[in-house]
């Protein structure tokens, strides 16, 4: 499984969303906005969405 990463509007750093799934996983579930708990680039909470995910080894 891979960490699912976005990147924070804030200071633009990839951040871990607390998710971890594959590409196909993350392919197939339904996402619209997403809760992140608090970000470890800027303290701050972050609605995201499925398009904004990467993928991190």
């Amino acid at each position: 499984m891979a960490k699912v990463m976005i990147k924070c509007p804030e200071t633009g750093k990839l951040v871990f969303t607390g998710v971890l799934a594959d590409k196909t996983m993350l392919e197939k579930i339904h996402i619209r906005q997403n809760k992140m708990g608090r970000c470890s680039a800027c303290g701050k909470e972050h609605l995201w969405e499925k398009e904004q995910a990467i993928l991190q080894d």
